[in-house]
């Protein structure tokens, strides 16, 4: 793993995102970080995509709620209960992909790059639930359509971090320098 010491500035590199949304709002905080040292506070950031706890937990949250509201737009209750009940069974049914699919499709591909593989099924899966909850009359229909609009953002968001990759490269070695 790449680590960049002493460089305040290095906790908006892009390269330090998965998302495109959040490369996005790193490259813009990049541009207007100040490129001091502070003497007295050393810092150290390893430049691993997986290595933004906020981006991670929100993603995390994010995918939570939605299936919790989905689950508890299915149950046969009144909605604050609903919920209560649904929250259970949405992290139950949201470990589905890689307890049962992950063995699988370990034994199909061998030792390859299979936790990418689940990422993408688990993400199809929550895509499909979208698509049927939003063309629902279910007051769920909300979580889905604005399920929608953060794939359709990030999705935006990527065409413009695509477009930028050259500025976007330069302003990364300037801070790993």
């Amino acid at each position: 793993m790449n680590v960049i010491a002493d460089r305040p500035e290095a906790r908006w590199l892009p390269s330090r995102h998965r998302f495109a949304l959040a490369k996005l709002i790193a490259f813009a905080k990049l541009r207007g970080a100040p490129a001091s040292v502070n003497d007295a506070e050393h810092l150290v950031f390893p430049i691993d995509r997986d290595q933004t706890a906020a981006e991670m937990n929100g993603v995390a949250i994010w995918v939570f709620v939605t299936t919790i509201f989905y689950i508890a737009a299915a149950l046969p209750l009144i909605w604050p209960a609903a919920i209560i009940v649904a929250i259970p069974i949405a992290a139950i049914v949201l470990q589905f992909p890689t307890v049962i699919i992950g063995p699988i499709v370990r034994m199909l591909i061998g030792d390859g790059n299979h936790i990418k593989i689940i990422s993408v099924i688990a993400m199809a899966l929550l895509v499909i639930a979208s698509s049927f909850v939003a063309a629902s009359h279910s007051w769920a229909r909300y979580a889905a359509w604005f399920f929608f609009g953060v794939l359709i953002v990030n999705g935006a968001a990527a065409v413009v971090v695509w477009l930028l990759r050259g500025p976007i490269r330069t302003a990364e070695e300037r801070c790993a320098r």
